[in-house]
């Protein structure tokens, strides 16, 4: 479970509704392990998997990690539904609940972003017929003073 005092840093605290909605988001990506499933989910061990295993069993396995993801998908989606606070001025959402929001869209986001890059580095080395597939290469940002691309 997330620290949720991170997210009221300096502002009003999270409603009954928020925490709510952030409990059952919780439980929906975390507390079922979902999340843990990419924890170690790289293109090592996707190799790893299919010289154990062989081809037809990995492409079952990144399936069902597309599966899990849409899963997370839909809890990221659920919450931003969920998690809306009516105020006397606008419905809104409040300061910390649009920070976790953010943060969790954010995890959600650069998760699936690994596992597109696992899949196209797996499904390219197939076709290269080998391992030997480094394209394309794992950059998410750039870093301008030191003029690099970054995988952060």
């Amino acid at each position: 479970m997330a620290d949720l005092e991170l997210y009221e840093f300096e502002t009003e605290a999270f409603t009954p509704v928020e925490t709510r909605a952030i409990f059952d988001f919780e439980a929906a990506v975390h507390g079922s392990g979902l999340r843990d499933c990419f924890d170690v989910f790289d293109v090592e061990h996707v190799r790893w998997h299919e010289t154990e295993y062989g081809q037809d069993a990995t492409r079952d396995t990144l399936r069902e990690h597309a599966k899990m993801l849409n899963t997370w998908y839909l809890a990221v989606d659920a919450l931003l539904g969920e998690i809306v606070t009516c105020t006397s001025e606008v419905t809104r959402y409040s300061t910390a609940a649009a920070r976790y929001v953010r943060a969790a869209a954010d995890e959600y986001h650069r998760t699936r972003q690994n596992f597109e890059h696992l899949t196209t580095v797996w499904s390219l080395a197939l076709l290269a017929g080998g391992a030997d597939a480094d394209y394309p290469p794992a950059t998410r940002g750039v870093n301008l003073p030191m003029q690099t691309l970054t995988d952060e």
